[in-house]
């Protein structure tokens, strides 16, 4: 399997504390059946992890990680919050943050907990047009999303993709999230699934949310999301 959003990286955000950590979530991670990473340190203003330390963070712990026979790869990302075109304009110019894998094709981007950004949808079409497929971080999680789906459906009719959480599904976030996850999986809008993982106590739990979205979509859908997850490590 393959996670596409997950704070392993040690002393960075409000991940991992420290290498010892990061190792210990590689483990459970693997022990899930998770065998690629991709290390997504928030890109915020209060965590401003840029893409030169998120890489080099991520090479320490691949190399921890080969020297510890743990079988999984790290590859490089950022969880991005978008706080309005113009600055996500400067930041982008400047090359600060990081696309998941390599090269640029995909894009994890949040949304801030307190308000919906309504410059979104303009910022969807604006990825797309470059060639970037948005993919929207934990959307069930966000009380503007569950109020209002029209809002979400909005962004994923333009083109962009959803990743729902694992953690959401198996009701670690309450029963609204868990109930719109549920919806978005039974509707064919849930595009990917993630585990958001932040330590050993919030960990890696994917296969539990693989085995809830076969129990909502079916398995021939879990193939489809297994296979556009790949694209994103494959790009």
């Amino acid at each position: 399997m393959i996670d596409i959003h997950c704070h392993i990286l040690h002393g960075v955000d409000d991940g991992a504390k420290d290498m010892e950590e990061s190792v210990a979530m590689a483990r459970i991670a693997y022990e899930d059946g998770i065998r690629d990473i991709i290390v997504t340190p928030h890109f915020n203003d209060t965590f401003l992890v840029e893409a030169d330390l998120m890489l080099r963070k991520s090479e320490e712990l691949q190399r921890e990680l080969d020297r510890q026979g743990i079988a999984i790869r790290m590859h490089p990302g950022n969880e991005v919050r978008f706080e309005g075109n113009a600055l996500f304009t400067d930041y982008k110019r400047s090359g600060k943050f990081a696309y998941l894998g390599s090269p640029a094709k995909y894009l994890l981007f949040e949304q801030r907990w307190t308000f919906y950004n309504d410059e979104t949808p303009e910022f969807i079409e604006r990825l797309l047009h470059d060639g970037v497929t948005p993919i929207i971080a934990h959307p069930e999680r966000h009380f503007f999303f569950r109020d209002t789906p029209e809002l979400l459906l909005e962004l994923i009719e333009l083109g962009a993709w959803t990743q729902v959480s694992a953690d959401s599904l198996v009701g670690n976030f309450g029963p609204e999230a868990a109930q719109f996850g549920q919806w978005l999986c039974e509707t064919g809008r849930a595009s990917t699934l993630a585990t958001d993982s932040h330590n050993v106590n919030r960990k890696p739990n994917l296969r539990a949310g693989h085995d809830l979205f076969v129990q909502y979509a079916g398995a021939e859908a879990l193939e489809e999301l297994e296979a556009r997850t790949k694209l994103i490590i494959q790009s």
